[in-house]
């Protein structure tokens, strides 16, 4: 991974975790997810017509195939996320979400699209997965095997199953597709927008209320958080998948952080040594891993 790939991750990764700190203390369901993408959809498309003026290529039915099981996956992923924080907490749906997420990723990057790590890749990923699991705290959910801790790892795992799903299909539309990151990206979020209306015009009331409470969360959240995603887009452009997914897990470190000096979370041993995990796999990934042939 070249220096400028790993740039576009680690600041994809700090735009990531500050959106998801606002959206933790928002906490606005379904409402707060419309309005956000809507905000989102206006401050991208100027972006996108940029990006369909420098390169006018007629999108063909494959692209637009991409396009719509994007949109749908990312739909999905929301609507299962919402679900998620109905049914458990938001400290173990988010992070296992995360966590699990570049599991499935690399597994369908390596079996799909045939990148293969060398053995400094393996150990890199392997330790960030580890250190992924670490801080997560999955490693005590066994203990805590309560209806709500049960339901927290269902839907925190299906919520990773969404965003492997999407990330792979965002990487072979980018990487096999040859589509613009930007006007990708774009037309799947106004897409993905468009599918959730009907559910959040059904409350009218709700998404008003939703808007006066925290317009300035939502107008951040909608500006950062697909610019989080563009960032990872463009690094997949320049590198492999199954070295981008698990490092843009980077949030997850910068998110333990966030939590112990913005909310004031323990900061407990075992995300100290998680943390440590981490740090080794993304120096393993940067500078000592190439894919092999």
């Amino acid at each position: 991974m070249d220096s400028i790939a790993l740039l576009l991750v680690v600041t994809g990764a700090l735009c990531h975790a500050a959106w998801n700190l606002l959206a933790k203390k928002a906490a606005g369901g379904l409402p707060f997810v419309w309005l956000f993408g809507l905000v989102s959809s206006a401050a991208a498309l100027p972006f996108a017509a940029w990006a369909w003026h420098a390169n006018p290529a007629p999108l063909t039915a494959l692209a637009w195939a991409a396009i719509a099981g994007s949109a749908l996956m990312h739909a999905v992923y929301s609507l299962v996320l919402q679900q998620g924080y109905r049914k458990s907490d938001f400290s173990v749906v988010y992070p296992l979400a995360r966590g699990t997420g570049p599991l499935f990723s690399v597994t369908a990057a390596i079996v799909l699209l045939g990148e293969m790590p060398n053995r400094a890749g393996w150990i890199g990923i392997l330790a960030l997965l580890a250190g992924i699991f670490l801080v997560s705290g999955a490693h005590r959910i066994h203990r805590a095997a309560t209806a709500r801790a049960r339901a927290g790892l269902l839907w925190g795992s299906l919520t990773g199953l969404c965003i492997a799903a999407y990330t792979v299909l965002d990487g072979w539309a980018i990487k096999v597709l040859g589509l613009s990151p930007l006007l990708f990206y774009v037309l799947c979020l106004g897409l993905r927008t468009l599918i959730l209306t009907p559910q959040a015009l059904r409350d009218m009331p709700a998404v008003r209320a939703e808007w006066g409470r925290n317009r300035p969360a939502i107008v951040a959240v909608g500006i950062l958080s697909p610019l989080a995603y563009l960032l990872v887009l463009f690094a997949i452009q320049r590198a492999p998948l199954s070295y981008v997914a698990p490092l843009r897990e980077l949030s997850m470190l910068i998110g333990v952080y966030l939590g112990a000096r913005v909310l004031r979370e323990t900061l407990v041993p075992s995300r100290l040594i998680g943390t440590v995990f981490m740090i080794a796999g993304v120096v393993a990934l940067a500078l000592f891993s190439q894919p092999s042939p």
